[in-house]
């Protein structure tokens, strides 16, 4: 059996670990430079990193030692979200300070930087880890090829509304992003451009075989034409009207398929496709998440709730969990998608079942409001 790896921390400048079914607190950790923004287990299970402000350090989960094992220093504003590549060659890391920063783990340094033209509030690493997805203060979902350190793509799907949190599917085909009016976004994600490529081919494959023909067939018309020398010069002249005519037909019907042509590739470019856009909550989200299964989805609001959604039964709203007394900043499913644990303004954090839609445990010990957690139990 492996062992629960669960982490909470906040305003009150400590990281706690937990014993999950026990509630009661196994180590501490100070960390006074800034209040906790954001935390995350690395893939090996070895370390947890935690961005603050603008410090991101990295710490031995299995040592008692409370000092960091090594920082990452470069932001120069709030770290917002963080994640490792699959075999922990690097991490990227988002902040206020509008950029996104990939490290080199095994030589301390940044590697690559995403320039934004705004505070970057949250950012997720797509599955294929070549690619990233960002939200910002201005509204802005933007998809990054890492590599070219290039916006691919800009969602914008609420005017200037802050996204405050985004969340993609195990396997990348769904994205759900939330913002500060309150409205839940849901996305089809397509596979990056073998689609597109392969339809462009046809497309100019068609176009090769058309020119051809037409080719094929002028050639034979001034092979006829040559045949007809006979004919009179009235009759000529009329072919010669018509064949103007037929052109001009033509031409007008290339524009119109040129342009036709123009718009599907625009649209087929798009790999994101709108599949619902839900008003969750009255006032800000602050945190979305798709569970491990891919069958729900979790926001946490100012309004002090949690919010469950299916995502299998047309987005309709699973069930409504309430007990927090302020803000709920933050949450993760557990790996089988049964429960969740919140955290929140009220210095508690929840577990929740979900099947019975309580709290099952409080995890209490914290002084101010709490604001991250990190979860692995598997």
């Amino acid at each position: 059996m492996n062992r629960v790896i669960l982490c909470t921390g906040g305003y009150d400048h400590t990281i706690k670990f937990w014993e999950s079914s026990t509630c009661l607190c196994r180590r501490t950790i100070q960390y006074p430079d800034s209040q906790v923004n954001v935390m995350c287990i690395t893939p090996t299970k070895q370390y947890l990193s935690v961005g603050g402000n603008p410090h991101v350090k990295l710490y031995d989960i299995n040592g008692n030692d409370s000092t960091p094992v090594t920082s990452f220093n470069g932001h120069s504003n709030n770290v917002t979200a963080m994640g490792f590549q699959n075999d922990m060659r690097w991490m990227f890391t988002s902040s206020e300070d509008k950029t996104v920063k990939i490290w080199d783990l095994r030589g301390k340094g940044t590697t690559r930087i995403l320039t934004n033209s705004t505070g970057v509030n949250t950012a997720e690493l797509h599955p294929n880890q070549s690619e990233l997805i960002s939200g910002d203060q201005n509204g802005n979902i933007v998809l990054w090829d890492i590599g070219k350190e290039q916006k691919v793509e800009t969602l914008v799907p609420d005017g200037k509304v802050p996204i405050r949190s985004l969340s993609l599917s195990k396997d990348g085909s769904t994205l759900v992003a939330v913002n500060n009016s309150g409205k839940c976004f849901v996305w089809g994600v397509d596979e990056e451009g073998d689609n597109l490529k392969n339809k462009q081919s046809q497309n100019q494959q068609q176009q090769q075989q058309k020119q051809q023909q037409s080719q094929q067939t002028q050639t034979k018309g001034s092979n006829i034409n040559e045949e007809k020398k006979t004919e009179t010069e009235t009759e000529n002249e009329q072919e010669k009207e018509n064949e103007i005519e037929i052109e001009k037909e033509n031409k007008q019907e290339n524009v119109q398929q040129s342009t036709t042509k123009q718009r599907m590739v625009s649209r087929e470019k798009s790999r994101f496709k709108l599949k619902a856009t839900i008003n969750a909550h009255e006032t800000y989200i602050l945190k979305c998440l798709i569970s491990p299964n891919s069958k729900l989805i979790a926001t946490t609001s100012a309004d002090k709730t949690i919010k469950v959604w299916n995502l299998d039964d047309q987005f309709s709203l699973s069930q409504t969990l309430t007990g927090h007394t302020r803000w709920v900043w933050s949450c993760v499913f557990s790996h089988d998608s049964n429960y969740l644990i919140s955290v929140s303004s009220d210095h508690v954090a929840r577990l929740w079942d979900l099947q019975k839609g309580e709290t099952v445990i409080h995890y209490s010990g914290h002084h101010k409001a709490l604001t991250s957690i990190a979860l692995c139990d598997y």
